[in-house]
C-alpha cells in the first residue's frame, strides 16, 4: 500500500523549480514534521491510515504548500508564473482574433460591399466560382495532405515573392511557440514534451479544419508541422528558463524552516 505521507511529499517536491539539493532539504524538513505528528497520533490511539491523513491535513493543503515552498525557493518564479497567465490570455485573444474573428469580419464586409467573393478561398476558376465546402476545386486548391510540399514550394520556387514565403513559413512557426513556452509555467501536465507536442498538433489541426470549413483559410499539413515545431521550440525555451532559475537558486546557501 502506498504511504500517503511519502506520496504527499513527492507531490509537492516534484512541482518545485529548484536544485535537487534544495528539494532534498525541503523533503527532509517535511518528513521530520509529518512523521513527528504521525507518531504522536499513533500514540493517542489512531490507526495508521487515519493518523497519516490527519498529519497531512494539519500540515497544509498540497496546492498551498507548493506555492509557499516555491515562493521560499525563488520568488522570481512566482512572478514569472503571473506574467505567464497574463501572456497566455493576451496570446489567446490575439490568435482567436487574427485567425478567426478578423477573417470572418473581413469576409462579411466583402459580401456587404457587394463583392460576392471569398477572399481566403482559391479555385482554378477564380474567387467567385466557388460552390461550397464540397466543391472539389476548392479542396484541390486549398487543402494539402502531403508533408513538406508547401515548405519546399516556398523555399525552392524562384517566382514566389520572398516576403510572402517568409511571412507564411515564419508566421506558422511562431504561431504556437508561445503556447509551448507559457503552458508549462501554468499546468504541471504540460511540463512534458509529449504533452506539449500532442496539444500543439491537435490545436493546429483544429485551427486548419475550422478555417477551411468556415471558408476563411486553407488547410495545410505543413502549417500543422510548423506550428508543432514552433511549440516544441517554445517548450525548450521554458526548459532553458527553468535551468537558469535552478542555477540561480543553487548558487545560494539557503536553509528552510517550517513553523
Amino acid at each position: 500500500m502506498t504511504n500517503p505521507i511519502e506520496q504527499y511529499i513527492r507531490d509537492i517536491i516534484s512541482s518545485l523549480t529548484c536544485s535537487p539539493m534544495e528539494k532534498q532539504e525541503i523533503a527532509d524538513e517535511m518528513r521530520d514534521h509529518l512523521y513527528t505528528s504521525y507518531e504522536m497520533l499513533l500514540a493517542d490511539g489512531y490507526k495508521e491510515q487515519e493518523a497519516a491523513q490527519i498529519a497531512i491535513r494539519s500540515f497544509g493543503e498540497s496546492k498551498h504548500m507548493k506555492a509557499g515552498f516555491q515562493q521560499v525557493v525563488d520568488p522570481l518564479y512566482g512572478w514569472l508564473r503571473k506574467l505567464a497567465w497574463i501572456g497566455f490570455w493576451l496570446y489567446s485573444f490575439v490568435v482567436v482574433w487574427k485567425l478567426l474573428i478578423e477573417r470572418m469580419i473581413n469576409r462579411v464586409l466583402h459580401y456587404t460591399h457587394g463583392l460576392g467573393n471569398r477572399p481566403y478561398i482559391f479555385t482554378k476558376y477564380g474567387f467567385n466560382e466557388y460552390n461550397g465546402f464540397f466543391d472539389f476545386s476548392a479542396w484541390e486548391m486549398n487543402v494539402n495532405f502531403i508533408p513538406l510540399k508547401t515548405i519546399v514550394f516556398y523555399t525552392s520556387a524562384q517566382h514566389v515573392n520572398t516576403d510572402i514565403a517568409i511571412n507564411n513559413l515564419m508566421g506558422n512557426f511562431i504561431l504556437l511557440l508561445p503556447l509551448g513556452l507559457l503552458l508549462p509555467f501554468l499546468f504541471k501536465r504540460f511540463q512534458k514534451l509529449t504533452s506539449i507536442t500532442t496539444l500543439a498538433f491537435a490545436a493546429s489541426a483544429i485551427i486548419e479544419v475550422v478555417q477551411f470549413m468556415l471558408q476563411i483559410g486553407m488547410a495545410d499539413i505543413d502549417d500543422i508541422l510548423l506550428n508543432t515545431v514552433g511549440a516544441v521550440i517554445g517548450f525548450y525555451s521554458y526548459k532553458m528558463i527553468i535551468w537558469m532559475l535552478s542555477l540561480r537558486t543553487s548558487s545560494k546557501d539557503r536553509k528552510y524552516s517550517i513553523d
